[in-house]
């Protein structure tokens, strides 16, 4: 282990031995991890994440006198066992702890603050093996709020429950799942094109929350249930709508790159499709630029691909704002792309915005895209883009987020004022 932690935890094994084992002392050991470690590891890159994992376990080995265990490269949690466990229920160590896991790090030209929680798991009265000391460590991380704040520092007993916090605190994050859906007009039209799909969580004490900037906090169990539980009520909705006359040609929705990059991800949205009797068409859905960031390319890769050859819509978010090669667009299949509010913002007063949009419009028409600007904020800006061309647009120009019966209302509204196409009208 890089640092002259290795030699600390030598030293520190010389300094207990006899001492802990030998006397029969109840044992503490510690489990900290980092929240997003693949966005840190993205950020700063395997080296310096490495690097940063360890100048944290040599700051925890020389303060609080842990053993660290052995870590793998690019692993984001620290176990280990701490040295002197006399005194280490005491609040003024939970409180060293707690300042160690939040303070900040040095690296080559930046200071970074991870956000990092910890727990102390003290084995009581019965002798335990290490590995099911550290297991129930990381059980207990598990269980704690994922909305909750970060840095937090838990102090558990073998067996039990969290002391000062209990997993019946914890919200059921399924059971407080809310979509609402935002309307996208055809641009020449002016018929509903589709329905953007908002997925939240109602938190009982954070009010509702964006899934999207919640996404990197879940632990991928609970963000397989939300994406799928989203997915399944978006298409409920959306046969709902068929069943009440109401034309929805599809709805899009998000699904992060974790879950897209989970095996059974392309098999669990094709069985939904075909079990609410729905075109594969019906769904289209949007990836984020870098594609595969989160998840890895490749099986981000093998999912998109295989979901664009059964029939779905593949949409590029945020288009002309990343990195995403023409390969790219050729390789998943996509049929559209959504250009975002930094485009957008001001484009029928502003000559920087409507060359920048006329260029992005230009090369979306060039590879046979259709277009959607999202964040359609004013009448103006609304007949601005339709005048150039866009295919179709959403924001509150359009319409508001929504829930399902917001929906409805609106459908019914919206289509009783558009004109009657002219056949019908002729044949009156």
């Amino acid at each position: 282990m890089a640092y002259g932690i290795g030699a600390a935890a030598s030293r520190l094994a010389r300094l207990v031995k006899g001492g802990a084992e030998g006397q029969g002392r109840t044992r503490l050991a510690l489990v900290v991890q980092l929240e997003n470690p693949e966005t840190l590891c993205a950020s700063l890159g395997p080296a310096l994440f490495d690097r940063m994992i360890d100048k944290l376990t040599l700051r925890l080995a020389t303060e609080l006198r842990l053993i660290p265990q052995s870590r793998a490269p690019g692993a984001a949690e620290i176990r280990g066992v701490l040295a002197d466990p006399r005194g280490m229920e005491s609040p003024d160590l939970i409180l060293h702890l707690q300042q160690i896991c939040q303070t900040g790090i040095d690296l080559p030209e930046i200071r970074i603050a991870p956000a990092v929680n910890a727990v102390i798991i003290s084995e009581g009265g019965t002798r335990h093996e290490l590995c099911a000391l550290y297991a129930r460590g990381a059980a207990a991380l598990r269980s704690r709020d994922p909305l909750g704040a970060s840095g937090r520092v838990m102090f558990v007993e073998m067996p039990g429950i969290p002391m000062h916090e209990s997993q019946h605190d914890t919200p059921t994050l399924v059971d407080n799942l809310r979509l609402n859906f935002q309307p996208q007009l055809c641009c020449d039209t002016g018929e509903v094109t589709a329905l953007r799909v908002a997925t939240f969580i109602d938190h009982p004490e954070r009010g509702r929350l964006a899934l999207a900037e919640l996404q990197s906090r879940l632990d991928p169990r609970t963000l397989t249930e939300i994406t799928r539980a989203a997915l399944r009520q978006a298409l409920t909705a959306l046969r709902g709508w068929d069943r009440l006359g109401m034309r929805v040609p599809f709805v899009s929705m998000q699904i992060p790159d974790r879950e897209l990059a989970e095996s059974d991800i392309a098999d669990a949205i094709i069985w939904e499709l075909d079990r609410q009797d729905l075109a594969p068409d019906r769904l289209e859905l949007e990836v984020s630029d870098p594609i595969g960031r989160m998840g890895g390319r490749l099986p981000v890769s093998e999912t998109l691909q295989r979901l664009a050859a059964h029939g779905c819509r593949i949409a590029l978010g945020n288009f002309g704002s990343g990195s995403a090669g023409l390969a790219d667009l050729r390789q998943f299949g996509i049929r559209r792309v959504r250009i975002g509010r930094e485009f957008i913002a001001e484009c029928d007063r502003r000559e920087d915005q409507q060359h920048m949009i006329l260029a992005v419009v230009a090369l979306a028409e060039h590879l046979r895209l259709t277009t959607l600007a999202d964040g359609v904020d004013t009448a103006e800006e609304y007949a601005f883009l339709a005048q150039i061309g866009f295919n179709a647009v959403q924001g509150r120009a359009v319409a508001p987020l929504l829930d399902a019966g917001g929906i409805d209302a609106f459908l019914i509204e919206y289509n009783q004022s558009l004109p009657v196409p002219f056949d019908t009208r002729r044949g009156l």
